[in-house]
């Protein structure tokens, strides 16, 4: 990808974060986006077919980032570290994960993806022990709680620490871990 043609995709990506701050996704107009962007519509459609389109590939570059991100931590033996790294890359990028994860509340599944890929990485990592047929549960239960935690921090303006927050998820998840496998052992 040469020079010219990534600036199009930032400027693209810029201007559909910065719109989607006001309104849905569904709302946004390729017109509306280029203007926005201050590129031509043969230009968008030479990259996306639509702003759907474009907002996927935000959302993946998000998920691609986040992950190459957090493959350069070294976790030890806690999941704290990764969580804390997670969230101080939130804190890092606070505009685009509050719209991310916050206002496109017509893409509801784009958060829970997010953390699912984070929690994989963490499972991966420090292999939770999570038996096969409980794990859909489990990960559902700690993506939907970490999500809901993530985003009242970010709606809260961050008021508790990243260590604090970390600390909190991991003590929350850490205890449904065990429950699970007293239940596992009944």
């Amino acid at each position: 990808m040469n020079q010219r043609e990534r600036l199009t995709k930032l400027l693209l990506k810029q201007s559909l974060i910065s719109l989607l701050k006001e309104k849905n996704i569904s709302q946004i107009s390729v017109k509306e986006l280029c203007t926005t962007a201050g590129i031509n519509r043969s230009t968008f459609y030479l990259h996306f077919a639509n702003a759907y389109d474009l907002l996927e590939n935000v959302e993946q570059e998000i998920i691609n980032n986040t992950s190459a991100y957090l493959d350069k931590i070294e976790a030890v033996d806690s999941g704290t570290t990764y969580i804390l790294a997670f969230l101080e890359y939130i804190k890092k990028d606070e505009e685009l994960f509050t719209v991310m994860l916050l206002t496109s509340n017509e893409n509801v599944l784009f958060p829970k993806r997010l953390l699912k890929e984070i929690l994989q990485k963490i499972d991966r990592e420090l292999q939770l022990n999570v038996p096969e047929r409980l794990k859909p549960y489990t990960y559902s239960y700690l993506v939907n709680g970490s999500l809901a935690i993530i985003q009242e921090w970010i709606q809260e303006g961050f008021i508790l620490s990243s260590n604090e927050l970390a600390e909190l998820i991991f003590s929350l998840a850490d205890q449904s871990l065990v429950a699970i496998t007293q239940l596992e052992k009944k």
